[in-house]
């Protein structure tokens, strides 16, 4: 009697379409490392919430944004400078003192944002749909 080989299905390696799949259809924010500074600098960034949030532009919505932005005015070191408010997502123009401060300051708008955005739709759960994409600003020009 002879021993029969079983093939076993094989995950990973370098060949077409191995590796983790993407979760959506949109493209995510990379997680890659943010650039690093220690001075004071301006970043343009964006937010975008989930498709089930409703319109941002809408009175109810854009008077929340504007009065979080207001009331997280610097805090953590996150001076927000100009902000857009668009359908689906936010465009801000801030200066931080540090990348530290960039972050904490994000975390801290975020949460504070969701957390009105989800009151005044009374639902529970994610708001945004990805972590904020942030671009350095080396001149007033680069945007």
């Amino acid at each position: 009697m002879k021993q029969l080989s079983l093939k076993i299905p094989q995950k990973g390696g370098k060949r077409k379409g191995a590796g983790r799949k993407r979760q959506g259809a949109r493209a995510r924010v990379s997680h890659k490392k943010r650039p690093r500074f220690d001075k004071a600098a301006t970043v343009l960034v964006t937010l975008r919430v989930v498709a089930t949030a409703w319109n941002l532009r809408s009175q109810r919505c854009f008077g929340l944004i504007e009065d979080c932005i207001a009331g997280a005015r610097e805090r953590f070191g996150l001076r927000v400078i100009e902000f857009s408010v668009l359908g689906n997502h936010l465009h801000l123009l801030v200066e931080a003192d540090t990348d530290l401060a960039l972050s904490r300051g994000m975390q801290g708008l975020c949460v504070r944002i969701a957390r009105a955005l989800n009151r005044l739709m009374k639902r529970r759960g994610r708001v945004f749909d990805d972590h904020y994409h942030a671009r350095l600003l080396h001149s007033p020009t680069s945007w």
